[in-house]
C-alpha cells in the first residue's frame, strides 16, 4: 500500500468535492491518518504504448485505466480521482488536474477498471505527473489517500499537417503578401528603369487605280480569266426571214 506523504492532493479532493452536490461531499480529516487497507491500484495509459515513456499531446484527450484490487474482507468505495503536474525537481505545482468524482464500489476479494482523462495545455517539457485516489472503508470510514502514480511524463507538442486549414490559410496569405510586394517593387524600380519602345507611325496604304491604258497596255493580268470569256462573239448577219445566215463552210 502506498500513500501520498503530503496534504495536497487531499486539498483539492476537498475543494473539488465542495463544489459538487453528487456524490456527497468528501470532508478530509484535520489530522489524516495513515490507514492501511489491502489493495493495489495499477495505472495504464491505453494510448501510450511506446517503451521510451509516456507522452501526452496538449490538445489531445490523456487517457488513463485505474484497476484496482481489493484484498480486503469488505466493500471499499472509490470516492475521487485526481493528481498534479509538477516540475522536476517537484518545488512547484504546474496545473492541478480536474478531479473526477467516482463513488464505485469494489467488492472483496474483486477488480473494478476505472477510467480517467484530462487535457494538457502547456509547453512542451517533461513533468512529473501525481495521480491519487480517495478510498474509503465500511470497516474503517475514514478516507484513505492512496498514490496509483508518481513518476515522469513527456508532454509533446501535437504534429503539424500540411492539410491543417489553419496551415493551408497560412500559407496562402505568406504568398499574398509576398506576391502583393514583389508586384509593388516591380512596379516601383523595375518598370522606370525599363526602357520605353519608339512609337512607329503607320500611312494609310494607297490603292492603285487602273485605267483603260493600263489595261490596253498588259498591265491586267488575264491570265485568270478562262479563255472562251477573252474571245469576243462575231456578229452574225440575220436574213429578212428573221433566221440567221449560216456560216461559211457549212451546208444548210
Amino acid at each position: 500500500m502506498r500513500f501520498l506523504s503530503a496534504l495536497p492532493l487531499v486539498a483539492i479532493f476537498a475543494g473539488s468535492a465542495l463544489a459538487a452536490a453528487e456524490p456527497p461531499v468528501i470532508q478530509p480529516p484535520t489530522n489524516p491518518e495513515r490507514v492501511d487497507v489491502k489493495a493495489k491500484v495499477d495505472v495504464t495509459f491505453p494510448d501510450n504504448e511506446s517503451p521510451l515513456g509516456i507522452t501526452i499531446t496538449n490538445g489531445r484527450v490523456a487517457r488513463i485505466n485505474f484497476e484496482v484490487k481489493n484484498f480486503e474482507a469488505e466493500p471499499i468505495i472509490i470516492q475521487a480521482i485526481g493528481g498534479q503536474l509538477r516540475k522536476l525537481d517537484r518545488s512547484d505545482v504546474l496545473r492541478n488536474l480536474t478531479t473526477a468524482k467516482v463513488g464505485t464500489e469494489v467488492p472483496a476479494d474483486g477488480v473494478v477498471n476505472v477510467p480517467y482523462s484530462f487535457v494538457s495545455n502547456m509547453h512542451a517539457q517533461d513533468v512529473i505527473l501525481e495521480l491519487g485516489l480517495l478510498l474509503t472503508s465500511k470497516k474503517s470510514e475514514r478516507i484513505i489517500q492512496y498514490t496509483a502514480y508518481n513518476g515522469t511524463i513527456s508532454v509533446a507538442e501535437p504534429p503539424t499537417s500540411l492539410l491543417d486549414p489553419q496551415i493551408l490559410f497560412l500559407y496562402l496569405f505568406i504568398l499574398g503578401l509576398v506576391g502583393g510586394g514583389g508586384y509593388l517593387a516591380y512596379e516601383t524600380w523595375v518598370v522606370p528603369m525599363l526602357p520605353k519602345p519608339k512609337r512607329v507611325r503607320t500611312t494609310a496604304p494607297v490603292e492603285a487605280k487602273t485605267t483603260s491604258a493600263d489595261v490596253g497596255k498588259g498591265g491586267f493580268d488575264e491570265s485568270w480569266i478562262p479563255e472562251h470569256h477573252l474571245k469576243r462573239p462575231v456578229a452574225q448577219k440575220v436574213r429578212s426571214s428573221g433566221t440567221p445566215k449560216p456560216k461559211a463552210g457549212k451546208k444548210e
